[in-house]
């Protein structure tokens, strides 16, 4: 093989390392801890505390209508 072959392949061989050792890094440096879904709690508690607030709401509304009737 002629000189500009292996010079070629000398060059190629840290860019394929690089091409293959960022992604495993970036992959192994951080934790692989689960999501954290605390936001995704409180949304929900939230929204289940305005529905339930919206139906005894609605249900003691119902009572006084039936009472005054």
């Amino acid at each position: 093989m002629d000189a500009i072959v292996w010079v070629n392949i000398v060059l190629a061989i840290p860019f394929l390392i690089a091409f293959i050792a960022v992604p495993l890094w970036m992959t192994f440096r951080t934790s692989q801890a689960g999501p954290d879904h605390a936001e995704a709690h409180a949304y929900l508690a939230g929204t289940t505390a305005m529905a339930t607030a919206r139906a005894d709401r609605a249900r003691d509304a119902a009572r006084a209508a039936a009472v005054a009737a």
